[in-house]
C-alpha cells in the first residue's frame, strides 16, 4: 500500500494524499462514497488512479479482477433510479454480472469537490515546501 498523508480534519471519505511525482493526488475510500461495507486498507489494497477527473483522483477498491476492453455496443441502458449518485454512465454484462461504468468527473458532489480541492491545495503546498529541502 502506498504511503498517504492525511491532513487533520479531513473528510472521512478522504484516505489521504498520494505524492505522485510531486503532485498531491487525493485518494478516496470508494466504500464510504457509496455507503458500502467498510473495507480496511491493507498491505495489498488496490489503489486506482483516475485521470479523467479534473485533477486526478485515486480510489481505494476492494479488488481489481481484470482489465477488459469494451465497446459502446455492449453498453446497456441504466436503471431509472439514481445509480451510484448519478455518476454511473453506462452498464454492461460480464460473466453474468452487471458492471457499472463510473464517470471520474461525476464521482464527487460539487460540495465534496470544493472541500477536497481546499485540502488538496494545502497538501500540494506542503509538498512544494518539502521539495525545497530535498
Amino acid at each position: 500500500m502506498a504511503s498517504l498523508s492525511s491532513p487533520l480534519g479531513s473528510p472521512s471519505l478522504l484516505a489521504g494524499f498520494l505524492d505522485l511525482r510531486g503532485d498531491a493526488i487525493p485518494v478516496l475510500h470508494l466504500d464510504r462514497l457509496f455507503n458500502l461495507p467498510e473495507q480496511l486498507p491493507g498491505l495489498h489494497t488496490p489503489l486506482v488512479i483516475l485521470h479523467g477527473a479534473p485533477t486526478g483522483i485515486g480510489i481505494l477498491v476492494e479488488a481489481v479482477r481484470q482489465i477488459i476492453p469494451i465497446t459502446q455496443a455492449a453498453f446497456r441502458p441504466l436503471p431509472q433510479n439514481n445509480v451510484f449518485h448519478d455518476c454511473a454512465t453506462a452498464a454492461f454484462e460480464l460473466n453474468g454480472d452487471v458492471v457499472y461504468l463510473l464517470s471520474a468527473g461525476r464521482i464527487l458532489l460539487e460540495k465534496e469537490r470544493r472541500v477536497l480541492a481546499e485540502f488538496q491545495a494545502v497538501a500540494q503546498e506542503r509538498l512544494r515546501h518539502l521539495e525545497e529541502y530535498v
